[in-house]
């Protein structure tokens, strides 16, 4: 009953996050061609060493290599980071928050379930709500890149792994968001205060000095570019990565369910 009315809450969402993760893709993969032929010089013209350098990787001379290079940025570095975020906090901002802010909390907390039961079946929900599609639209680049206008493959088990990285950073942001939902009393406290994290760490990410800092170190080109090139596979970048956002994502949702089984109405 629980999962059932967090759904019918999240589908809507669930579809234009889904549309809007395709939508970008699609042309950024038609476009490759005329990118190729018309990119060189304009990576000098970025204002960060980092990104000169990632623009240094989508313009190599090896053209299968650039497009790998190039699918790492569009498919997850810019793609499931911008949208994948802003999904979860979407998504999760009314997880509690909603209810209290409808006052609808206290006929939801007298159904013989326990409270940490109640929040697991709305997190999951909205978890499946934003992982699949991940999976799905970054399947969905394989045949697209495959086309003759831009004939280039796309390995599945480097495109999976690293969309499955990718979808526990995406999960690691519900989980704030999740223990915002839980500590605020509407869904404009909760929106401020993980967005306030969201920007705090995106603003450090581009300050060359200080960027190792940002979480999103753990989710950028640096991560995806080398999977996506052969370079690393699942188990190096599980232990190297991928461990330490999982275990941020369970160290923020049992602070959430904690905070839920002690917070009043």
């Amino acid at each position: 009953m629980i999962a059932r009315k967090t759904w019918r809450e999240v589908r809507g969402m669930t579809v234009a996050y889904t549309l809007l993760l395709e939508l970008l893709l699609i042309p950024a993969i038609l476009l490759w061609p005329d990118l190729r032929r018309a990119g060189a010089g304009i990576g000098e013209l970025l204002p960060a060493e980092f990104l000169r350098n990632i623009f240094r990787q989508v313009m190599s001379p090896d053209d299968d290599g650039a497009f790998l290079a190039y699918m790492a940025v569009q498919l997850f570095f810019k793609g499931v980071n911008v949208v994948g975020v802003a999904g979860a906090v979407l998504m999760g901002t009314g997880l509690v928050a909603r209810e209290r802010e409808n006052q609808t909390l206290e006929f939801l907390l007298a159904r013989p379930v326990s409270r940490s039961r109640i929040l697991a079946a709305k997190f999951s929900v909205v978890a499946v709500c934003l992982v699949v599609p991940i999976f799905l639209t970054s399947w969905s680049a394989i045949p697209l890149s495959a086309i003759p206008s831009v004939d280039h493959e796309l390995p599945f088990d480097r495109v999976t792994v690293a969309a499955f990285h990718n979808a526990c950073f995406v999960l690691l942001v519900l989980a704030g968001t999740t223990l915002c939902s839980v500590l605020s009393r509407t869904q404009v406290h909760t929106a401020f205060w993980i967005g306030a994290v969201v920007v705090a760490q995106v603003a450090i990410y581009f300050i060359q000095e200080i960027r190792k800092v940002s979480l999103f170190r753990l989710s950028d080109f640096d991560v995806y570019g080398p999977v996506m090139a052969g370079n690393v596979g699942f188990s190096r970048l599980f232990m190297d990565s991928t461990v330490w956002v999982l275990a941020g994502t369970a160290a923020l949702y049992l602070a959430a369910d904690r905070a839920f089984r002690r917070t009043p109405l």
